[in-house]
């Protein structure tokens, strides 16, 4: 970036430190250097990072790197130049950087602890830029015509979106999203989007009373992405629980084994909401309030590659009806990386509760017999709250133990309503057990609920009140060099091959047990026993190949499975 190096050292009047210490800051950022940015950026050989990242100690990335947004948190080195865009760089002891460093839009802190070899030159005024699939495009530079001329409206990025909103699932087969997203570029952006779901469960007729949607409002306010205010509706299909396996994990087990391990209910009405990204911290904190209608859904007959004739898992019924509820959420993500933490801690709290509302179960029958007198009411000023801690621990130069602790449920002696309860089993929490173990005997019996003469089965209940889960995990690397043929040096006719792997082995423990709340004239729900499981595994990358055994319980079977990616 000569341009950038040289537009920087004409600002430079004295020097009385040596190359790597000398910091030039400048607030304008001038059009030739905006467009070495973006051409930097645009680079096919560049690496790139957006959103809060970090690379920690002692990994060593080799050549450019770029940084799209951040904070970027730098404990390793880098070997090449590197480039924060609209975000601030944070230097921790014994980072290194064995180029030039551009910090464009934000701050630099930890310079002090650091080495940078070449020169540090930072722009305090932010790149207006516009998204074209993977590169950028800038938007003549704040210190353009453009740029002050549009200033007050802030140009940014339209396009027109189709992606998948969530899961592959027994309800709505592949639920589609379609519409524009409309994001401006200024120092408090906004955003707008008004997407509509089509789900291809529906067929392909676009029956309006069959399709979703999601419309948003968010703006930014006070500078560097630290505040946002937004309001939205919704008409959405959402799992009753999801932390256990990711979406892609759900998606294709539902698709290719016909085997779904969330249940679904359907929420329509709108929020507003605040929420805190301080970028000095790395915290996400939501307050929200909350005005919805809940409804019950059936399985429908998505197709799946394994027993496609066969019919779906039953649904549990929900408390449906009006509900109003305040809900806060907080998340304190202090790992080394999120991706592959090796070290470090993560936190995050949810606490919902409700105000007024009509939720409850509707009365149904028992299949084949009469009919159950009146539905079932919860008091709607309830109380739940979700706490997940993780504590990521090296304890060798290729060794770790990481404990994860996940408790949840009613915060007060008020009953949770279905939507609201918990279950513990399967390869999401605890691996040796069937799905839906730990269920405090939801899944014991069946009921038969809908219009005369269309009754479709469904389970009384979803979980249990409260749970508690406690997992252990320890990991280690394994190296494995593969070679064949002989090598020339050795006197060999022909070159060597070789293939050089490093996968993770691991073995795990863990346990968990569920509550419930009593209630009178309620069968058949019960405290779930604290079951316990151990297991094996190898990592390769982000797949995992495990076997999992129970150590109580009814089903005493081990369980072969894969996962993509890490349990926790």
């Amino acid at each position: 970036m000569r341009a950038l190096i040289t537009a920087a050292t004409m600002l430079l009047v004295t020097s009385v430190a040596s190359a790597q210490e000398r910091t030039i800051t400048e607030a304008a950022l001038p059009r030739d250097v905006a467009d070495e940015i973006v051409e930097f950026f645009n680079r096919p050989t560049t690496t790139h990072f957006r959103g809060r990242s970090r690379l920690p100690e002692p990994r060593l990335l080799v050549g450019d790197v770029a940084v799209l947004g951040g904070p970027f948190v730098l404990g390793g080195r880098i070997e090449g130049e590197l480039v924060i865009v609209n975000g601030d760089l944070e230097l921790e002891p014994g980072a290194e950087v064995v180029g030039d460093v551009t910090v464009v839009g934000g701050q630099v802190t930890g310079e002090d602890v650091a080495r940078i070899t070449g020169t540090l030159t930072i722009y305090s005024e932010t790149l207006r830029y516009a998204y074209e699939g993977d590169r950028i495009r800038g938007l003549g530079g704040p210190g353009g015509e453009q740029g002050r001329l549009f200033e007050g409206i802030g140009l940014g990025d339209s396009r027109f979106t189709i992606r998948s909103s969530s899961s592959y699932n027994r309800v709505e087969g592949l639920p589609v999203m379609f519409g524009p997203i409309i994001e401006t570029t200024s120092r408090n952006p906004m955003r707008v989007q008004a997407l509509g779901i089509w789900r291809t469960e529906s067929g392909l007729s676009f029956d309006t009373q069959q399709m979703g949607y999601s419309a948003q409002i968010e703006q930014f306010v006070g500078g560097h992405g630290a505040v946002r205010l937004g309001v939205g509706v919704h008409s959405v299909v959402d799992p009753i629980e999801q932390w256990g396996l990711s979406d892609l994990e759900s998606s294709l087990s539902t698709f290719l084994f016909h085997k779904d391990y969330r249940d679904y209910f359907e929420r329509r009405g709108w929020r507003g909401y605040v929420r805190l990204t301080p970028p000095q911290l790395p915290l996400d904190a939501t307050v929200e309030y909350r005005s919805e209608q809940h409804w019950i859904r059936a399985p429908g007959g998505p197709w799946s590659f394994v027993d496609n004739d066969a019919s779906w898992r039953p649904q549990p019924l929900i408390a449906e009806g009006r509900l109003r509820s305040v809900a806060a959420t907080a998340t304190l993500d202090l790992r080394s990386d999120p991706e592959d933490p090796a070290d470090g801690w993560y936190l995050s709290a949810t606490v919902q509760r409700g105000i007024d509302g009509s939720l409850a179960v509707p009365a149904a029958g028992v299949p084949g017999g009469p009919p159950v007198s009146g539905p079932s009411e919860f008091d709607e000023r309830f109380v739940t709250g979700l706490v997940d801690v993780r504590r990521y621990n090296r304890v060798g130069p290729g060794s770790w133990l990481d404990v994860r602790a996940l408790a949840g449920g009613a915060l007060s002696d008020r009953l949770m309503p279905p939507q609201y309860q918990h279950a513990l089993g399967g390869e999401g929490s605890l691996p040796g057990h069937p799905i839906f173990a730990g269920d405090c005997g939801a899944r014991r019996s069946l009921v038969a609920y809908g219009p005369a003469g269309a009754q479709l089965p469904f389970y009384p209940s979803y979980g249990c009140d409260r749970f508690a889960l406690l997992q252990v995990e320890y990991r280690g690397q394994l190296s494995i060099d593969l070679g064949f043929g002989r090598d020339e040096d050795l006197g060999g006719r022909w070159d060597s091959w070789s293939v050089d792997m490093s996968p993770s082995w691991l073995i795990f423990l863990n346990t968990g047990k569920g509550w419930v709340l009593d209630r009178p004239g309620v069968a058949g729900r019960a405290d779930t026993p604290a079951l316990y499981d151990v297991g094996l595994g190898l990592l390769f990358g982000r797949l995992g190949v495990y076997w999992a055994v129970p150590l109580n319980g009814e089903e005493r079977s081990p369980n072969f499975f894969v996962r993509l990616g890490r349990s926790f």
